[in-house]
């Protein structure tokens, strides 16, 4: 999963300086944009899993976004090994729960480049806070029934990013980013291995979004 993670990563960035350098021109300069993110749906890998994510774009420049994303994944101890017995069946050592993160990422996203860039990709970068909702359900009951003995943590933190937007029509796009988030826990502990305190919720974060543009 960290091979993956590095490779992807590598990949975004190695996109971001061929598009940057191959594609920077001494054309005029835009004085409206001719297409704007409206809202985007897509999922996330971290190093704690996957997870499914909405965003909404607000406009408050001519080349800048305030941003709404509201995140569910899953959250795991980075010490978590999975083993296997005699006879197939999986178990985590020492593991004790279940935790479930939603985080609200509320920032700004700034496309650079964008006067200079001849075609449909949009290069940016972008940052903000992020509050979270941590859940924890204990690990020795079945999925659904545990969510009955559920309990609440909270984090707050923030967040910073670079990626690339590539508009294939007028109305719809895709978009890749890499996103560090610093989630640290506030108040009650969240553990997912017993006496081990998971003290940072986020991570690196790679993101996958299908774009509406109005």
């Amino acid at each position: 999963m960290r091979t993956l993670r590095i490779i992807l990563f590598t990949a975004l960035f190695a996109s971001f300086s061929l598009i940057s350098s191959a594609q920077i021109k001494n054309t005029p300069k835009k004085t409206e944009p001719d297409k704007r993110n409206n809202w985007a749906i897509g999922f996330m890998y971290t190093d704690n899993g996957f997870g499914v994510a909405g965003t909404y774009f607000k406009p408050i420049g001519r080349t800048s976004d305030l941003t709404f994303k509201l995140s569910i994944s899953g959250v795991t101890d980075p010490s978590e090994v999975e083993y296997y017995d005699i006879y197939g069946n999986s178990y985590i050592k020492d593991k004790i729960n279940r935790v479930f993160l939603t985080t609200l990422s509320v920032g700004i996203k700034q496309n650079i480049f964008y006067d200079e860039i001849d075609g449909s990709f949009r290069p940016f970068l972008k940052a903000g806070i992020a509050p979270a909702f941590a859940m924890t359900t204990p690990f020795d009951r079945s999925y659904f029934k545990a969510f009955g003995y559920a309990q609440p943590g909270f984090a707050f933190g923030g967040y910073a990013g670079l990626g690339i937007e590539y508009y294939e029509s007028k109305s719809i796009g895709l978009s890749i980013s890499a996103e560090y988030y610093y989630l640290p826990v506030i108040g009650r502990e969240i553990k997912s291995l017993k006496d081990k305190p998971i003290n940072n919720l986020g991570g690196i974060q790679l993101n996958f979004n299908f774009m509406f543009l109005h």
